[in-house]
């Protein structure tokens, strides 16, 4: 046993007890409900379901959406739901929804997505960093709406100009204040997106400033920055994103590289196989039609490092029926499908 295991522990939120601290951040168009089964079978203690506005949650857009969007699986428990919220009114309809079908373990609210769509056109999101009095009105909205757990997701600023930085943690005081259970800080501003370092140190400055647990995010690609990021700031957990996405297994090696300094690393039959089951997954719930477009994204990830790669994810991409996925998987990785 090394002393890396003490990084990974229990953690409360609210009412809910985790049993580790190494959460599936959301992603949207990513963390669907096949994909989150992955992650929890190789360790994940919390996941989330893909961002969502209030009206696509409530089935005012598509029906058929609001129940893609919240399925979910008895595995797949506790499970947060990620809102993209602007209207106080259809935020507290979905939240009180949300309780009442039992649909999630907490609610997360997302003030950190910049892409122009969520933080520009729709003024959700990352714009409301720009707005803290506004954003914690929705968050006191949230909690008076339903006992659910609360949480918020947060950029550490729109830019990183200290103004910015300072209104960030303004919002996500103000946020702990009328009773968010706990905050996750991709150590990036919005203006950055997903480019440049992670910087860390903002979350050490979070987690020393707020009296909630604070789970961190931002450059956790391998297991040794997940145990590096969590001994370096002290906060209460990890928040997996673009690390975890075609390869699950992350998360088994982070307990792995905490309990015995070492990790197994995945044979291209292992990876084989969970793009099979990926796939297989992406059928049950969405037919073969979706699971073909989806799984010709995720599977260029799956291919990484194998032999001939380059070769296996152009055949991956140019899949086109059901027997092109299973014959990828036969010829570049070794297993029936």
């Amino acid at each position: 046993m090394t002393e890396s295991v003490n990084l990974i522990h229990p953690v409360q939120v609210g009412r809910l007890a985790l049993v580790r601290n190494l959460a599936l951040a959301p992603m949207h168009k990513r963390t669907h409900l096949p994909f989150r089964l992955l992650c929890r079978r190789h360790g994940a203690a919390l996941t989330h379901t893909e961002m969502a506005t209030p009206r696509e949650l409530l089935g005012h857009e598509s029906r058929r959406k609001a129940e893609n969007l919240l399925a979910s699986d008895p595995a797949d428990r506790p499970l947060g739901v990620q809102i993209l919220p602007r209207e106080p009114g259809l935020l507290a309809e979905t939240v009180a929804m949300l309780a009442e079908r039992g649909a999630a373990d907490l609610v997360d609210l997302n003030f950190a997505c910049p892409s122009r769509r969520v933080a520009g056109r729709s003024r959700r999101g990352a714009a409301l960093l720009r707005d803290p009095d506004a954003a914690v009105r929705l968050v006191e909205t949230a909690v008076e709406a339903s006992p659910l757990p609360v949480t918020v997701k947060l950029r550490h600023g729109y830019t990183s100009a200290p103004e910015d930085k300072r209104l960030a943690l303004d919002l996500a005081r103000g946020a702990v204040h009328v009773g968010a259970a706990a905050v996750t800080v991709h150590a990036r501003s919005a203006a950055q997106k997903y480019t440049h370092r992670a910087d860390w140190a903002t979350i050490a400055e979070w987690t020393e400033a707020l009296a909630v647990p604070v789970f961190g995010s931002g450059d956790l690609k391998t297991p040794e920055a997940v145990l590096a990021m969590l001994r370096e700031t002290g906060c209460a957990g990890a928040s997996i994103a673009r690390g975890a996405f075609g390869t699950p297994w992350i998360f088994r090696q982070v307990l792995e590289l905490a309990e015995t300094g070492s990790y197994r690393t995945v044979t291209p039959a292992e990876r084989g196989r969970t793009f099979l089951e990926h796939y297989e997954g992406l059928i049950a719930q969405h037919g073969e039609t979706v699971a073909l477009r989806i799984i010709r994204q995720v599977g260029r990830v799956y291919a990484r490092d194998i032999p001939r790669a380059a070769e296996a994810r152009a055949q991956i991409q140019n899949a086109r029926s059901d027997d092109d996925i299973r014959g990828v998987a036969e010829r570049w990785f070794g297993v029936m499908g």
